[in-house]
C-alpha cells in the first residue's frame, strides 16, 4: 500500500506576510487598480448610479490628486447627481408612467435605492406588460441582498426573455447564496452576449486585460468606494482562490480596517476561514459585518448559515426569531432555524415553522432546501428526490472537458479499479463500518484506491485503512478538475461517493465525470438526484420493488444489508446501573440518536410508552444540561414524571458500546432512523424497536433488524410502534429471550459477516462492469446471493 499527498501550495511566514501588507504598491499595481476603479465609476454612471460614481471619483482623486481625468470624473458623476436630484425636485408625485420609470432612475441616481425600487414596483403593478420595471426593481432588490424577491422575478423574466440585467440579478443572487461559480457564469454569460454588458454587473468590468489574476478573482463583487480597500482585495481575491487562507485573512483584515462594512471584503475573509474549518471564526467575522451594516437583513441571514454550519443552533434559534420577523417569507432561511431548533428540542417552534412551510413540495422548488434537511422533514422520498435534483442543479461543473481520457472497459478477468471517495477517512461512523469489508475484498479481483480530502491529522482508523487498501491518495487541496484528472489517470473504473449531501461533501466532482461508472453508497440515505450519479447501492428491503421511480440513479440491490459492519469491536465491562445513574429496578428503554432526530410526535409517542409501562425508564443522551432540562419538561408536560428521563454524556465508543449491556429496549426515531447506532445496539446484544416508512432514511434501521435475524421488530406505524414496545416492556422475559438470540446469532448472522457482504459488494460492481462493457445504459439489478450461488456470478438482466 502506497500513501501519496498532493502538493501543498508555498505558504509565506508570519513575517513575510505581515512586510507583504506594509510594503509601498508598485506601479504596475497601481495602474491597474486605478484603471479598474475609473472603468467601475463609468459603469456606475451608465446605469444610473452617480452616487457610487462619485464616491469612487473623490477616491481617485485623493490617491491621485494630479490627475485631471480623476476631475472630470468627479464633474461628470456630480453633474449627473444634480441632475437627478433636479428631476426628483420636479417630478415627485407624477403618475406619468415614462416619468415614474426616470423618476426611479433618479432616485437611484442620487443611491436611494430602496424608494428607487419601490416605485418600480408600483409601475410594474399598474402594467404588467413592463417587464423592465419587474427587472429594475429586481435588480434593485438583489443589490439590496433581498434575494428572496429578487429571484422569482429572474426565474419568470429569463423563461420569456433575455438580457444581460437579468444575468446581472441572478450573478448577484448567487454571490448572495455564495455560489461563487454561479456568480462567474451569469457574468460571462451576460459579457458574451453583449460585452457592453459589464455595465449591468453589480461592481464593474472584470479585470479582463491584467492577466495578473484569474478571472474569478474579480467576479466575486469587491466594493470599490475605497481605492485603499480595493488595492487590498486585489491581492486577497488571488489568496482565496489560491487556497492562502491564512493570507487572505490578513489581507481582509487589513481592507476591513479600511471599509468595516465592506461585505466582500467580509466575504473573502468569510469564505477563507470556513476553507481553513475554523467556522466559529467565520461566524464572528459574519457577526461583525452584520454590526457594522446595522443589521443588513442579507447579513443577518447569512450569519445564520454560518452559525448552523457551526453547529451553534441555540445562536441560530436566538438570532432566527429576530430575523424571521421581517422575512416571513425566506423559506430557506425558515427552514435552517426549524432544523436548529429540532437540535435543541425547540420542538413547538420547530413545527410551527414547518407547518408554514406547507406545502413542502413547491418550498423545496421556490426555495432549495438542504436534502440533508428534507429527509428530517418529511417521510416522502419523492419530495426528497426533487429537494436532491434541485441542489443537483447548481452543483459547481466543470467550464470545459479534462484533458484526461477516461479509461477503457477491462477486459474479462481483469481486476477492477474501485475507489471511494470521502472526507471521513478518520475516526467517523462510515469508515467503522467500512474498514472489514476492505480488508476483506478479493484482491484477485479488485484493486482499490482510497481519495481522501479531510484535513483530520492522522488516526487509528486512518492508519488501518491505509493498511486496507492499495493506494491511499490526499486529495485535499487539489481542485475538482485535478482531483477528477487524477482519478482518470489512474484508471478507476468504478467511484464510489461516500458523503453526498452531508458535511464537507464535494459532490460535484461527480459532475467532472471522474470514472466510466459513478456510484452513491452508504453516506448519504438517499438519491442524489444528480445525472453523473449512475448507481445507488441498496437492498431489498430498503428500495423495495416498484420505488425505483424515487431515485435518479439505477438500483443495485444487496441481497441482505446495503451496510457493512464490523465482527470486532473493543468494549469495556457493563458499568453497574448505579454508575450510569439508572434506577435499581424498572425496564430500561434507549435511544442513543441525536436529539435532532426526535420531533414532537415521536416523542409523544415515547411518553405513551413510558405511561403504558410502569416502572420504567428512557435513558438518552445529552451533550447540554438545558437540553436535558427542556426534554423532562415535555415529559411532565405529558403526564409523565420527568424523573423518569435519564441522561447519559456522550462517551467513547468503547465505554458507549458497555452501556448497552444495561438496555433492555432500544427505540428507533423517525423519520430519520438509526445507522451505525442501530447496528451497535444489535451487535451488543440490546434489541431494537424501529418504525420503517416509505423513504430510504426511514428504513435503514428495518433492513438491518432483518439481516439480524430480527424482523419482528420492525414496525410499519406509530399505534404498531407503541404497542410492540408496550407489549415487550411489560414482558421482560420477551426482552431477556431477544438479547439472548442476538448475542447466540452474533457470529453467524448476515449483519455481521463482512466476507459475505464483501463478496456481495464485488458482485456489485462486476454487475456495473459488465453492463457499461456491454454498451448498455446503467440499469437496476438485483445481486445474487452467495446462498444461491456459491460461485461468484456477474449476470445482469
Amino acid at each position: 500500500m502506497a500513501t501519496h499527498r498532493a502538493a501543498r501550495p508555498p505558504v509565506e511566514t508570519a513575517m513575510a506576510r505581515a512586510l507583504e501588507w506594509s510594503r509601498p504598491l508598485d506601479e504596475r499595481t497601481l495602474r491597474h487598480a486605478v484603471d479598474y476603479a475609473t472603468s467601475s465609476a463609468e459603469a456606475a454612471l451608465r446605469r444610473n448610479e452617480a452616487s457610487i460614481a462619485v464616491r469612487i471619483a473623490r477616491q481617485l482623486g485623493l490617491a491621485q490628486p494630479d490627475v485631471a481625468a480623476h476631475r472630470a470624473l468627479l464633474d461628470r458623476a456630480l453633474a449627473a447627481q444634480g441632475a437627478a436630484a433636479d428631476f426628483v425636485a420636479r417630478n415627485s408625485g407624477s403618475s406619468d408612467p415614462d416619468t415614474v420609470d426616470t423618476l426611479a432612475a433618479a432616485h437611484l441616481s442620487l443611491g436611494d435605492l430602496m424608494t428607487a425600487s419601490q416605485l418600480w414596483l408600483s409601475l410594474a403593478r399598474s402594467d404588467s406588460s413592463r417587464a423592465d420595471a419587474f427587472l429594475s426593481f429586481a435588480w434593485c432588490m438583489a443589490r439590496a441582498g433581498n434575494v428572496e424577491n429578487a429571484e422569482p422575478i429572474v426565474a419568470h423574466l429569463s423563461r420569456l426573455t433575455s438580457h444581460p440585467k437579468i444575468d446581472a440579478v441572478a450573478m448577484m443572487i448567487a454571490m448572495a447564496r455564495i455560489d461563487y461559480d454561479a456568480a462567474l457564469a451569469h457574468a460571462q454569460k451576460a459579457l458574451a452576449a453583449d460585452p457592453e454588458a459589464h455595465v449591468w454587473l453589480p461592481l464593474g468590468p472584470v479585470f479582463r486585460s491584467t492577466g495578473v489574476a484569474n478571472e474569478a478573482s474579480f467576479a466575486l463583487g469587491m466594493r470599490l468606494e475605497d481605492l485603499s480597500a480595493i488595492l487590498h482585495l486585489y491581492e486577497v481575491g488571488q489568496h482565496v482562490q489560491a487556497g492562502r487562507n491564512r493570507e487572505a485573512v490578513a489581507g481582509a483584515d487589513v481592507a476591513l480596517a479600511l471599509v468595516p462594512d465592506d461585505r466582500w471584503a467580509a466575504m473573502f475573509k468569510i469564505m477563507a476561514l470556513m476553507a481553513s474549518e475554523d467556522k466559529l471564526g467565520a461566524a464572528k467575522a459574519q457577526a461583525d459585518l452584520a454590526a457594522a451594516t446595522g443589521a443588513r437583513l442579507d447579513v443577518l441571514t447569512r450569519l445564520v448559515d454560518l452559525l448552523f454550519d457551526a453547529s451553534a443552533h441555540q445562536q441560530v434559534v436566538d438570532l432566527g426569531r429576530i430575523v424571521r420577523e421581517r422575512l416571513p417569507q425566506h423559506s430557506a432561511l425558515l427552514s435552517t432555524i426549524a432544523h436548529s431548533a429540532s437540535h435543541v428540542v425547540e420542538m413547538d417552534l420547530a413545527a410551527e415553522i414547518l407547518g408554514s412551510l406547507e406545502p413542502l413540495g413547491e418550498t423545496i422548488v421556490k426555495a432549495g432546501l438542504s436534502p440533508f434537511m428534507v429527509l428530517a422533514m418529511t417521510d416522502d422520498p419523492a419530495l426528497q428526490r426533487i429537494a436532491s435534483e434541485r441542489r443537483a442543479r447548481i452543483l459547481p461543473g466543470p467550464t470545459e472537458a479534462l484533458d484526461v481520457p477516461m479509461p477503457a472497459p477491462p477486459a474479462p478477468g481483469e481486476r477492477l479499479r474501485i475507489g471511494y471517495f470521502s472526507n471521513d477517512f478518520h475516526n467517523h461512523a462510515t469508515l467503522k463500518l467500512l474498514t472489514e469489508a476492505l480488508e476483506r475484498t478479493d484482491r484477485s479481483r479488485f484493486e482499490v484506491v482510497a481519495y481522501s480530502y479531510d484535513a483530520f491529522p492522522e488516526d487509528g482508523e486512518r492508519t488501518r485503512l491505509k493498511a486496507a487498501v492499495d493506494r491511499f491518495e490526499d486529495v485535499n487541496l487539489l481542485t475538482e478538475t485535478e482531483t477528477a484528472s487524477l482519478i482518470r489517470r489512474d484508471g478507476i473504473h468504478v467511484l464510489v461517493d461516500l458523503k453526498g449531501y452531508t458535511g464537507g461533501s464535494r459532490l460535484s466532482l461527480l459532475k467532472y465525470r471522474a470514472a466510466p461508472i459513478q456510484v452513491n453508497w452508504l453516506g448519504y440515505p438517499g438519491t442524489y438526484g444528480l445525472a453523473e450519479a449512475d448507481y445507488i447501492i441498496a437492498d431489498p428491503f430498503i428500495i423495495p420493488r416498484g420505488a425505483e421511480g424515487d431515485y435518479s440513479e439505477a438500483v443495485v440491490r444487496l441481497p441482505d444489508c446495503y451496510q457493512p459492519n464490523r465482527r470486532s469491536r473493543t468494549v469495556v465491562e457493563t458499568p453497574t446501573r448505579e454508575m450510569v445513574g439508572l434506577p435499581a429496578t424498572g425496564f430500561v428503554f434507549a435511544s442513543f440518536n441525536h436529539v435532532y432526530k426526535v420531533g414532537g410526535t415521536l416523542f409523544a409517542a415515547w411518553m405513551d410508552i413510558l405511561k403504558g409501562v410502569p416502572g420504567s425508564v428512557l435513558w438518552l443522551l445529552s451533550k447540554d444540561p438545558v437540553i436535558g432540562e427542556r426534554l423532562r419538561a415535555r415529559a411532565e408536560e405529558h403526564g409523565v414524571d420527568p424523573t423518569r428521563l435519564v441522561f447519559g454524556p456522550v462517551m467513547d465508543n468503547e465505554y458507549h458500546l458497555a452501556r448497552y449491556g444495561l438496555v433492555d429496549l432500544a427505540l428507533d426515531t423517525f423519520p430519520v432512523g438509526s445507522h451505525t447506532t442501530a447496528s451497535d445496539a444489535l451487535w451488543m446484544g440490546a434489541p431494537l424497536l424501529a418504525l420503517s416508512g416509505r423513504s430510504f432514511v426511514s428504513r435503514v434501521s428495518g433492513s438491518i433488524l432483518r439481516a439480524a435475524g430480527m424482523g419482528q421488530l420492525v414496525a410499519t406505524s406509530f399505534d404498531e410502534y407503541k404497542a410492540k414496545a408496550v407489549a415487550i416492556g411489560n414482558d421482560p422475559g420477551t426482552a431477556r429471550a431477544l438479547r439472548e438470540t442476538l448475542v447466540r446469532g452474533r457470529d453467524s448472522v448476515p449483519l455481521f459477516d463482512p466476507d459475505r457482504f464483501a463478496e456481495h459488494l464485488g458482485r456489485a460492481y462486476e454487475g456495473m462492469v459488465e453492463i457499461w462493457r456491454r454498451g448498455e445504459v446503467p440499469h437496476a439489478f438485483d445481486v445474487t446471493s452467495v446462498d444461491e450461488a456459491p460461485a461468484r456470478s456477474v449476470e445482469v438482466a
